[in-house]
């Protein structure tokens, strides 16, 4: 329960009494962050289903992240700008590293944010109506599903998501990945049972197990490369990484599902 406690009060507005106990223990059990982010799909699941009703998609989609972000303190997007900074820095690995933790915010770091924003909010209001609660729920654990992904195969920095990454294994991985499909099955069988008592038309087109099972794939793999970008060129995964990590992860997803849906 510590580590759920430290998360909540890390990666939400929700303020708990923490202590350091708490903050070492999501420390050493990073893997357990998709349950957060099972928090942020149940928010963004039913903001958008319920705003579809009565306003475009677009704009449903474009409040929605602004209360998710909102929710967050725009943790992760702080970090997309600053790893946007860092990576667009000519130089030694030193300077992309000084760039990502200098405070300013520069252009490079701004566009590849607002990119990185318009491609979550633009695949999200492409989501057809029938798929939008499930398909929002499944991005939101996967996107943290990237992040743990990031820390088990990045080298850890001397930062405060340095002891995270520290303790984020391959086993770690596993448990997260196992975790996610417990989850996201769950919320599945919620679904299903909404439309066989409420008569909801919330019926999923195509084999839904293997589009889940492809896009966890897809988030392992997003982890992965961003680790290997990082470490590259700023030699670690620190916090900025990691929130990096969470924005590109749920586009990726979000884009493979919507590549998926029509063919599967």
């Amino acid at each position: 329960m510590g580590a759920l406690r430290g998360m909540l009060s890390f990666f939400t507005m929700i303020r708990l009494d923490i202590t350091q106990e708490d903050m070492d223990a999501m420390d050493r059990m990073f893997w357990l962050v998709p349950s957060v982010g099972a928090l942020y799909g149940l928010i963004a699941a039913i903001m958008m289903t319920l705003l579809t009703q009565y306003v475009n998609p677009l704009v449903a989609s474009a409040v929605t992240f602004f209360a998710i972000f909102s929710f967050n303190r725009f943790l992760h997007i702080d970090g997309t700008i600053d790893v946007g900074d860092g990576l667009v820095v000519a130089g030694t690995k030193e300077d992309h590293l000084r760039a990502l933790k200098d405070s300013r915010i520069g252009a490079g770091g701004m566009a590849f944010a607002l990119m990185v924003i318009l491609m979550n909010v633009t695949m999200t209001a492409s989501v057809p109506v029938l798929l939008m609660a499930q398909l929002l729920f499944s991005a939101e654990v996967l996107a943290k599903v990237g992040m743990v992904s990031a820390a088990a195969f990045g080298k850890p920095g001397q930062g405060m998501a340095g002891n995270s990454v520290r303790n984020t294994s391959m086993p770690s991985l596993l448990f997260t990945v196992i975790m996610t499909v417990v989850l996201m099955a769950l919320f599945s069988l919620f679904i299903g049972a909404m439309e066989n008592h409420t008569l909801m038309p919330v019926a999923l087109a195509g084999n839904w197990t293997v589009l889940l099972l492809v896009s966890l794939i897809v988030s392992v793999i997003v982890g992965l490369v961003m680790s290997q970008i990082a470490d590259r060129n700023f030699g670690m995964v620190n916090g900025d990484v990691l929130g990096a990590t969470n924005e590109i992860t749920r586009a990726a997803v979000l884009f493979t599902l919507l590549i998926l849906i029509p063919v599967i």
